[in-house]
């Protein structure tokens, strides 16, 4: 009996440590299943941020360059005040006050970096500095829009009111039409071709505009308005340079596992 009741303690322990056994190779290949799958999700995320980025990088790009030319404009225009006779064409005059009226405004692509916060799946992002870059990169762009704004309202409601009431600005709008070089940086597309309308508006004149007081002081303030934008944007550009670099980086990292 003694010997019955020590092979079958024997047996049954030799059971329960395969049954243990096997249930570790189970976990193990089920957790090696799951971090293959977290891994291809990851490369997947990855390929979609860069993506989303890259077009983003590109249309800070594009609204930095819009408000660079603003700025030209707003200095020719300055120009022009103190030296009227330093020009002669009223086309030259137009297509610079049209431009000084562009308030261009970043407006990122953000589905996929909205879609994972919401849907919690940031945590599949080994990297946690890249984790913290995207989850905060929304709220960094607060300052910058509050900036759009300001820009978008002073535009609206005080510089076009002035120049309707000291110019004949019909002419001015029609200049975007032929202004080739800044309708491609404001539709970052193809460009339909249209006909001169030019024509169909008089030509207004331009000294009463150049010598009021009040015209030097909204190029003074759209300069500082504008040039502090830019500086705001070159700081968002820098933080989406940075997510960048690092999706690369994770996705070199990735080919090489």
């Amino acid at each position: 009996m003694k010997n019955k009741t020590s092979k079958y303690f024997k047996y049954a322990i030799g059971e329960i440590l395969l049954v243990v056994v096997g249930i570790l190779i189970a976990l193990q290949i089920n957790n090696w299943n799951l971090e293959n799958q977290n891994n291809k999700q990851e490369k997947e995320i990855l390929n979609l941020l860069l993506s989303e980025y890259e077009n983003n990088l590109n249309q800070i790009n594009q609204k930095i360059d819009i408000r660079n030319d603003v700025l030209k404009s707003c200095y020719i225009l300055l120009k022009y005040r103190k030296e009227p006779e330093s020009f002669a064409i009223v086309d030259s005059l137009d297509r610079h006050l049209i431009r000084i009226t562009l308030r261009p405004t970043f407006d990122p692509e953000l589905s996929v970096t909205n879609e994972l916060i919401n849907t919690g799946k940031l945590y599949l992002l080994h990297n946690k500095e890249l984790r913290n870059n995207v989850s905060s990169f929304s709220s960094s762009l607060s300052e910058l829009q509050e900036e759009e704004v300001i820009i978008v309202d002073f535009t609206e409601n005080q510089v076009m009111p002035f120049l309707r009431e000291n110019y004949q600005i019909g002419r001015m709008h029609m200049e975007i039409f032929d202004d080739k070089k800044m309708r491609e940086k404001i539709t970052m597309g193809s460009m339909a071709n249209y006909d001169t309308l030019k024509s169909l508006f008089e030509k207004s004149d331009f000294k009463p505009l150049l010598v009021h007081p009040d015209f030097e002081d909204y190029l003074a303030q759209l300069i500082s308005y504008t040039a502090y934008t830019n500086d705001q944007s070159d700081g968002v550009k820098h933080k989406i340079e940075n997510i960048i670099i690092k999706l690369n980086s994770e996705l070199e990292k990735s080919k090489n596992n």
